[in-house]
């Protein structure tokens, strides 16, 4: 964003807002499709299961005894492919928007006239909170599918074939109707607010020392 406002011939806040976002969203999605991989199979793995250490337990996903275990397990299994790509495109179908309607809420608030009444210490903590929702709310669909998408394991030798996100959509809005789609929507929204607000109140308060004083 500061990059566009100094060398750029955009006049509207809004759209340097809205590329800045858009570019931060994109290359955000190489680092956030594996971890989140990562975590998704970590938090949804059987911990009955013991296929892994010999045992006759249910057999139908691995138990990973850490994050690089369960890197490791990707990679051996489904490959250095399905590590990095595995969702990728859905990511960044993601990604893209919410970090686009982040930029520019938080932007656009930090502009208003309820930045004075709310002061330099409030502001950032009720601005990053309502640019967190602004984030999640509309995108919360997408991490949905998104979310089922990197579930399913593309282990080799698996005759079961893994849904597109396009069959996960049509599944979930059968089983559910519109509100498949926002299923603990409530405890995200509890998170982002607390998330957002501490980053951008950190983010000012850093700053605030960084730049230099007025009249300099």
């Amino acid at each position: 964003f500061v990059w566009l406002e100094n060398h750029s011939t955009i006049q509207s806040n809004i759209i340097k807002m809205t590329i800045a976002g858009t570019l931060a969203g994109l290359l955000s999605s190489f680092v956030v499709s594996p971890v989140e991989l990562v975590k998704i199979r970590m938090q949804t793995q059987n911990k009955l299961n013991t296929n892994k250490k010999g045992g006759d337990a249910c057999a139908s996903s691995p138990v990973y005894n850490n994050e690089l275990d369960c890197a490791r397990w990707v990679v051996k299994n489904e490959g250095w492919r399905a590590l990095f790509c595995h969702g990728l495109g859905i990511t960044i179908i993601r990604e893209i928007p919410s970090f686009a309607f982040y930029f520019v809420a938080y932007g656009l608030l930090a502009r208003s006239a309820m930045a004075d009444i709310l002061g330099s210490h409030a502001a950032p903590l009720v601005f990053g909170a309502m640019a967190g929702w602004a984030m999640w709310i509309p995108t919360y669909p997408i991490d949905i599918v998104k979310t089922i998408v990197q579930v399913q394991t593309t282990e080799k030798g698996n005759k079961k074939k893994a849904l597109n996100s396009r069959q996960i959509t049509a599944k979930l809005y059968r089983a559910g109707g519109i509100w498949a789609f926002f299923d603990g929507l409530e405890p995200k929204l509890a998170r982002a607010a607390v998330k957002h607000a501490v980053t951008f109140w950190v983010y000012e308060v850093l700053m605030g020392f960084l730049r230099p004083p007025s009249g300099i």
